[in-house]
């Protein structure tokens, strides 16, 4: 038979504190040299004004707002239409002056019970554009003056 005996029972550990953490030494604080005298400001030519830089054209107001707005509300800020036709599901209304020719695009909305325009080109090109916003401009100018 064999006998077995037991185990002495483990010791408690003791703990011990973690080795302290290496002091750095203060450095000394380096100094920045500073300049006999202030330096003078560099000499720079005059640069134009922005606003003599930029043509007059460029400072007119926001483009009319066309989107979003009635068959009257076009009326009013463009003027008479200068043609009307159906091109389904849309209405579309076109403006000209000179040489600029709007096309609103004027969708029925069930929930107002009314056309809104959603979309417009002028001469044939998309918004945004600079030409786009120039003409929208001059109809809307020409318009008020009638």
């Amino acid at each position: 038979m064999l006998r077995l005996t037991p185990e002495p029972a483990p010791q408690p550990m003791q703990e011990t504190p973690p080795p302290a953490a290496p002091v750095a030494e203060p450095q000394a604080e380096r100094a920045i040299p500073l300049p006999a005298r202030k330096p003078s400001l560099p000499v720079v030519a005059s640069a134009p004004s922005p606003a003599a830089a930029v043509p007059a054209e460029e400072h007119l107001p926001r483009p009319p707002v066309v989107v979003g707005l009635t068959r009257d509300a076009l009326i009013e800020q463009f003027g008479r239409p200068a043609g009307e036709r159906e091109a389904a599901p849309a209405r579309v209304m076109e403006f000209t002056s000179g040489d600029c020719r709007l096309a609103a695009y004027l969708y029925f909305d069930t929930t107002r019970n009314d056309f809104y325009t959603l979309q417009y080109e002028v001469n044939g090109l998309p918004a945004p554009h600079d030409a786009v916003d120039r003409c929208l401009s001059r109809i809307a100018r020409d318009a008020s003056r009638r």
